[in-house]
């Protein structure tokens, strides 16, 4: 009896995984009643102008690009960790070599309903509230701080600050004596910097070929 009830139980349990499974796969790449895209998408995108073809991942809101928005080249490895709103760019951005972080920063989407877009900013050498005029079909612009980071250690290498698109502040961060040691030192720690390559013991070597 309570033999035949689990096996009832872990047959139940495997239809519902198969229909959540079949759910999250009808869930991908659907369009709404006028036929726009809508819920999540996964795209692969042709290369293109020299560029190498990539593949992304993220929401759209009836045929519009909506929040993060994740770009994975051929590899696997990640490219872009984007923010949208009403298809254009608006928000933190985070851009990788080969999986690695390169750049932190921040886009704001401009107003498309008219021909140009306004905004008040502080003037960084008067410290004066100025009002800026910015043709909207430039869709998006920089806007607050970027940082640029070093690919082989994480270290912050570079600091741009930008208000309505106009860079007001810049700093490049130079390695200290103190960093270089460091880094180097964290460097010869790491997995692929030893050259000592683990053995099993003898009783738990395995060969699959013979």
């Amino acid at each position: 009896m309570y033999k035949s009830i689990f096996i009832s139980l872990v047959l139940f349990a495997a239809a519902l995984q198969v229909q959540a499974q079949k759910a999250a796969t009808e869930e991908i790449n659907k369009v709404d009643g006028k036929g726009a895209r809508h819920g999540k998408w996964l795209l692969n995108q042709p290369g293109r102008m020299g560029e190498a073809s990539f593949s992304e991942f993220g929401t759209y809101d009836h045929g519009t690009k909506m929040g993060q928005w994740y770009k994975l080249d051929n590899e696997g490895d990640l490219m872009a960790i984007e923010t949208f709103k009403s298809n254009v760019l608006d928000g933190e951005v985070k851009y990788y070599d080969k999986g690695k972080l390169t750049t932190i920063g921040y886009y704001l989407s401009l107003n498309p309903a008219n021909d140009f877009d306004t905004f008040y900013v502080i003037d960084p050498i008067t410290d004066v509230e100025v009002r800026r005029i910015i043709p909207t079909d430039k869709r998006t612009i920089r806007h607050g701080t970027w940082r640029f980071y070093d690919t082989e250690n994480g270290r912050l290498v570079r600091e741009e600050d930008y208000q309505a698109d106009e860079l007001v502040f810049h700093k490049d961060y130079e390695m200290s004596k103190a960093d270089s040691l460091y880094y180097a030192k964290r460097q010869t720690k790491l997995p692929h910097a030893k050259k000592k390559v683990y053995t099993p013991p003898p009783a738990k070597q395995t060969s699959y070929t013979n």
